[in-house]
């Protein structure tokens, strides 16, 4: 079959941007702050726990020992949380993980499976960006992480851009995981989520930004008038013909996210543009 050019030009090789939906930027304009004030908070917070849970084209499992979801602008603010607690040093990051942690520290010593530190913490992306799914070695990821009492934190910003992720939360060493709205909505610019914790630690900056409602409620309100409107699995569910299509007539293997494939070398490549193209042209 030969290489559809056309649509092999629209592929990035180094910047992977998100889908711009055109459905869910209009959207953007349909919001009214005063249609949702006299929704109590707590109502939203519940509604957004429970849209994030709602997935159907991943099988997660393992929410009951997690007692405490917490709002958080974003799961970048968990990350940040988990260096304000335990520093850069003293949190172990594996390599082709989210880049922001280099962006951190441009000198960070990725940590190497195997030979993580015992008694420390840990931070991996689920689905990890570099494998666009659940990391390959994830099993032996938390074998070692229970063996050796590392806490293990998931950054699970990704997930509701990913499909066919299979994943229990109910391992030992896991203490939090969050999501965000972000990626499902195009939500970058009201970065907001939520976080998991099996603990409560009255000292930690989330738990504090919560228990005094230091949150812009505003920011929830969008999440919710969004989640009111879209399922979870909405990109996927819209845009899966159109990233088949591209993979089948550039080569391009797929991955399960849906603006990432990979090239012939296991490169990766974004494919926003070109999902637009096909999705318009169809």
């Amino acid at each position: 079959m030969a290489i559809n050019k056309d649509l092999k030009a629209l592929l990035q090789t180094d910047d992977f941007k998100q889908i711009k939906d055109p459905e869910l930027i209009q959207h953007a304009d349909k919001f009214r702050l005063e249609d949702y004030k006299d929704i109590p908070d707590s109502h939203i917070i519940h509604a957004m726990i429970e849209k994030l849970k709602s997935t159907r084209i991943n099988n997660l499992s393992g929410y009951e020992p997690f007692k405490h979801q917490e709002v958080v602008i974003g799961v970048t603010q968990h990350i940040d949380n988990l260096v304000m607690k335990h520093g850069l040093e003293n949190l172990q990051i594996l390599e082709h993980d989210y880049k922001y942690h280099w962006r951190l520290n441009q000198n960070i010593k990725y940590a190497d499976l195997g030979n993580l530190k015992p008694n420390s913490h840990m931070i991996v992306g689920m689905p990890f960006p570099g494998h666009c799914c659940t990391h390959n070695d994830m099993d032996q990821i938390i074998t070692e992480c229970n063996e050796k009492n590392i806490s293990l934190h998931l950054d699970c910003a990704w997930i509701n851009c990913a499909k066919d992720i299979e994943f229990n939360f109910d391992q030992e060493c896991i203490k939090s995981f969050a999501m965000s709205f972000s990626k499902a909505y195009g939500l970058g610019w009201n970065r907001i989520g939520i976080r998991w914790s099996r603990q409560i630690d009255p000292t930690d900056s989330i738990t504090i930004f919560n228990q005094h409602n230091m949150f812009n409620t505003s920011l929830i309100k969008i999440a919710y008038h969004y989640a009111k409107h879209f399922d979870i699995d909405y990109l996927w569910n819209k845009y899966q013909e159109s990233y088949e299509q591209i993979c089948k007539e550039t080569l391009t293997m797929p991955t399960n996210t849906v603006w990432l494939g990979k090239d012939i070398r296991g490169n990766l490549v974004g494919m926003a543009d070109a999902l637009q193209s096909v999705s318009v042209s169809n």
